[in-house]
Formats: structure tokens, C-alpha cells, sequence
């Protein structure tokens, strides 16, 4: 355990772009929207929700990527197992994911305290999360970006262990069911009780629930492709 912890330091240490790059760009995403909406004036409307609080999920996601693809080749090379690499990196991206959320729900509450920010203005709140208790809020914030976390490290393993055919072949199999299910969808006129389904589960289900799911057969796809990978 100490040898994971301690690769989980290195990681941490060779990672510090993935840490405060997501910051940064929400930083910049948040300063451009106080901007824009502040020179609407009263046009502003009711507490709008500006969606710019998703360019640090997909930072996280780019991050994820980079840290197999980058850092695997270098751990083999130092004689680090895959399972022990495995192990620290998920230890570093569940602390990461944990560290995020916090700061989302202290700057939530800010903004709830503020009025916005003195704009009515809704960037890190959703509106129903405030409905939630402060654990909720954690969840809904921290399982949707270990989601992207792990699409972005799933990603980074498909390459490590097939390179970039995988890549585009993992990309098109997505496409592939998303379309075919698109379809069957249209085809048997279901779109409305989907929606339905979608109005009828709870935020937590929806952020928290069902992402979850995902996550854990994210992680075993990736163990799956990193234990076979070479560097």
C-alpha cells in the first residue's frame, strides 16, 4: 500500500498541469460569462444557468487521457507493476474528484450567498442541487466528473494497448450503438417515453445513480485493456 501511495505522489507531482489546468479554464470560463452577462444589464432575465461549469468536466476528461497515455510508458520504464499503477492512479483521480467537488459546492454556496454574484447569474448551481443537502451535492458534483475522468483514462488505455486504430475503432463502435439505438428509438416511437423516464428519476439518480454504473464498467474495461498494454 505505501509503494501505491507513493506512485500516486509521483503521479501527483507529474501531473500538476492536470490539477490547476481545469482550474484555470474554469477560471477563464467563469471571469468571460460574468462579462457577457454582465453587460446585458436587466436583460439578464431570472438567474439563467450558463452551462460554463462543464469546461471543467471536459478538462478532466482531456487530463484523464493524458495521464495513462503519458505516464504509463514512464511507470513500466521505473519498473512499476500496472496493477500498482492502476491502483495509484485511481487513488489520484478519486482524490482529485473529491478536491473538486468540494471547491463546486463551497463556490455554490457563494454564489447562492452573493445573488449570483450580483447578477442573478447561476454558474456554479444548477438550481435543484441547492434542494439537496450538502452530501448530495457532493455526489452530484463528484460522480459526473470521476465519470469523465474515466472516460478520458479508458481512452488513454485503448491507446496505450492498441494505439490510434483503437482509438477511432472505440470512437465508431460508439457511434455505431448510439445511432443504432437512436434509431430503434424513432423507429418504434419511444422518444416520449424516454423523456418521460428521464423527467421521472431524481438528480441524484441521474448525476450520481446511473453515472455510477458507468464508472465501474469504465474501470473494468480500462484494467482490462492496461493489463495487456505495452509501452
Amino acid at each position: 500500500m505505501n509503494r501505491v501511495i507513493a506512485i500516486a505522489r509521483l503521479q501527483a507531482v507529474g501531473r500538476r498541469d492536470g490539477l490547476l489546468w481545469p482550474l484555470v479554464v474554469l477560471g477563464i470560463a467563469f471571469a468571460v460569462n460574468l462579462f457577457v452577462f454582465g453587460s446585458m444589464g436587466d436583460e439578464i432575465g431570472d438567474r439563467p444557468v450558463t452551462g460554463g461549469l462543464a469546461s471543467v468536466y471536459i478538462t478532466g476528461l482531456a487530463f484523464g487521457a493524458v495521464a495513462v497515455a503519458q505516464q504509463f510508458p514512464f511507470a513500466l520504464g521505473m519498473s512499476v507493476t500496472r496493477r500498482e499503477f492502476a491502483a495509484a492512479l485511481g487513488l489520484f483521480t478519486l482524490a482529485q474528484t473529491v478536491i473538486y467537488a468540494v471547491l463546486l459546492v463551497v463556490l455554490q454556496a457563494v454564489e447562492d450567498a452573493t445573488g449570483g454574484w450580483g447578477l442573478r447569474l447561476r454558474f456554479f448551481g444548477l438550481g435543484f442541487v441547492d434542494t439537496y443537502g450538502v452530501p448530495t451535492q457532493l455526489l452530484i458534483y463528484a460522480v459526473p466528473m470521476l465519470l469523465m475522468s474515466l472516460i478520458g483514462i479508458t481512452l488513454g488505455t485503448v491507446y496505450v494497448r492498441w494505439r490510434t486504430n483503437g482509438i477511432f475503432a472505440a470512437i465508431c463502435g460508439v457511434v455505431v450503438v448510439l445511432g443504432a439505438a437512436a434509431g430503434l428509438i424513432t423507429r418504434y416511437g419511444r422518444w416520449p417515453a424516454v423523456g418521460e423516464w428521464f423527467v421521472d428519476q431524481s438528480a441524484l439518480s441521474l448525476f450520481a445513480g446511473w453515472p455510477s454504473i458507468v464508472v465501474v464498467l469504465l474501470t473494468l474495461l480500462s484494467w482490462t485493456a492496461l493489463r495487456r498494454a505495452t509501452a
